[in-house]
Protein backbone atom coordinates (compact mmCIF):
# COMPACT_ATOMS: atom_id res chain seq x y z
CA UNK A 1 0.00 0.00 0.00
CA UNK A 2 1.33 3.44 -0.91
CA UNK A 3 1.44 6.33 1.55
CA UNK A 4 -1.91 8.12 1.95
CA UNK A 5 -2.29 11.51 0.27
CA UNK A 6 -4.56 14.39 1.14
CA UNK A 7 -7.13 13.81 -1.59
CA UNK A 8 -10.26 15.39 -0.10
CA UNK A 9 -10.85 19.05 0.66
CA UNK A 10 -14.04 19.32 2.67
CA UNK A 11 -15.62 22.57 3.80
CA UNK A 12 -18.52 23.07 6.18
CA UNK A 13 -21.49 24.95 4.75
CA UNK A 14 -24.70 26.20 6.31
CA UNK A 15 -26.98 25.59 3.31
CA UNK A 16 -25.98 22.68 1.06
CA UNK A 17 -28.30 23.71 -1.79
CA UNK A 18 -27.07 27.33 -1.95
CA UNK A 19 -23.44 26.21 -1.75
CA UNK A 20 -23.95 23.51 -4.38
CA UNK A 21 -25.38 26.09 -6.81
CA UNK A 22 -22.52 28.48 -6.02
CA UNK A 23 -19.72 25.94 -6.60
CA UNK A 24 -21.41 24.41 -9.65
CA UNK A 25 -21.41 27.87 -11.21
CA UNK A 26 -17.93 28.79 -9.95
CA UNK A 27 -16.28 25.56 -11.14
CA UNK A 28 -18.54 25.26 -14.21
CA UNK A 29 -18.81 21.61 -13.22
CA UNK A 30 -21.64 19.39 -11.99
CA UNK A 31 -21.19 17.51 -8.71
CA UNK A 32 -20.12 13.86 -8.99
CA UNK A 33 -21.87 12.80 -5.77
CA UNK A 34 -24.96 14.34 -4.15
CA UNK A 35 -26.70 13.60 -0.86
CA UNK A 36 -28.90 15.86 1.30
CA UNK A 37 -25.91 16.90 3.49
CA UNK A 38 -22.79 16.06 1.43
CA UNK A 39 -21.96 17.06 -2.16
CA UNK A 40 -18.66 16.32 -3.92
CA UNK A 41 -16.99 17.69 -7.04
CA UNK A 42 -14.18 15.91 -8.84
CA UNK A 43 -11.13 18.18 -8.58
CA UNK A 44 -8.53 15.85 -10.06
CA UNK A 45 -8.05 12.24 -11.02
CA UNK A 46 -8.22 10.98 -7.44
CA UNK A 47 -9.23 14.10 -5.53
CA UNK A 48 -12.50 15.63 -4.41
CA UNK A 49 -13.70 19.01 -3.22
CA UNK A 50 -16.71 18.45 -0.98
CA UNK A 51 -19.41 20.42 0.82
CA UNK A 52 -20.68 19.13 4.16
CA UNK A 53 -23.49 20.56 6.26
CA UNK A 54 -22.57 18.43 9.27
CA UNK A 55 -24.37 15.63 11.07
CA UNK A 56 -28.10 15.08 10.82
CA UNK A 57 -28.65 18.84 11.17
CA UNK A 58 -26.16 21.61 10.35
CA UNK A 59 -24.26 22.93 13.36
CA UNK A 60 -24.26 26.75 13.16
CA UNK A 61 -21.37 26.88 15.65
CA UNK A 62 -19.04 24.94 13.32
CA UNK A 63 -16.31 27.26 11.99
CA UNK A 64 -16.85 27.97 8.33
CA UNK A 65 -13.80 29.98 7.36
CA UNK A 66 -10.89 28.76 5.29
CA UNK A 67 -9.03 29.70 2.14
CA UNK A 68 -9.77 27.61 -0.91
CA UNK A 69 -7.30 27.69 -3.77
CA UNK A 70 -8.05 27.57 -7.48
CA UNK A 71 -4.75 27.35 -9.30
CA UNK A 72 -4.65 28.17 -13.02
CA UNK A 73 -1.73 27.58 -15.41
CA UNK A 74 -0.46 31.19 -15.52
CA UNK A 75 -1.04 34.77 -14.35
CA UNK A 76 -2.54 35.50 -17.79
CA UNK A 77 -5.11 32.75 -17.14
CA UNK A 78 -5.86 34.28 -13.72
CA UNK A 79 -6.54 37.67 -15.35
CA UNK A 80 -8.71 36.09 -18.06
CA UNK A 81 -10.73 34.11 -15.46
CA UNK A 82 -11.29 37.31 -13.47
CA UNK A 83 -12.22 39.37 -16.55
CA UNK A 84 -14.81 36.77 -17.58
CA UNK A 85 -16.51 36.80 -14.16
CA UNK A 86 -15.86 40.19 -12.49
CA UNK A 87 -19.26 41.61 -13.48
CA UNK A 88 -21.20 38.61 -12.18
CA UNK A 89 -23.16 40.04 -9.24
CA UNK A 90 -23.68 36.57 -7.74
CA UNK A 91 -19.94 36.31 -7.06
CA UNK A 92 -18.62 38.24 -4.06
CA UNK A 93 -15.20 39.54 -5.15
CA UNK A 94 -13.30 40.95 -2.17
CA UNK A 95 -9.99 41.75 -3.87
CA UNK A 96 -9.27 42.64 -7.49
CA UNK A 97 -6.22 41.05 -9.13
CA UNK A 98 -2.94 42.05 -7.49
CA UNK A 99 0.63 40.97 -8.15
CA UNK A 100 2.06 38.81 -5.33
CA UNK A 101 5.39 36.99 -5.05
CA UNK A 102 3.74 33.89 -6.54
CA UNK A 103 2.00 35.75 -9.38
CA UNK A 104 -1.30 37.47 -10.08
CA UNK A 105 -4.06 36.65 -7.59
CA UNK A 106 -7.54 37.77 -6.52
CA UNK A 107 -10.02 36.81 -3.81
CA UNK A 108 -13.74 36.15 -3.56
CA UNK A 109 -16.01 34.68 -0.87
CA UNK A 110 -18.55 31.88 -1.01
CA UNK A 111 -22.00 32.12 0.65
CA UNK A 112 -20.54 30.96 4.02
CA UNK A 113 -17.63 33.40 3.97
CA UNK A 114 -14.92 30.96 2.88
CA UNK A 115 -12.21 32.90 1.05
CA UNK A 116 -11.39 31.63 -2.44
CA UNK A 117 -8.00 32.56 -3.87
CA UNK A 118 -7.44 32.29 -7.61
CA UNK A 119 -3.74 32.25 -8.49
CA UNK A 120 -1.21 30.69 -10.88
CA UNK A 121 -0.02 27.13 -10.44
CA UNK A 122 3.02 26.80 -8.16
Amino acid sequence: MSAPLANLQLIYVSDIEISTRFYTKLFQLEPCFITPRYVAFKSGQDTLFALWSGGSTPDPAMPRFSEIGIMLPSSDDVQKWYDERCNDETLNFIQAPVKEVFGLTFLLKDPDGHVIRVCPLD
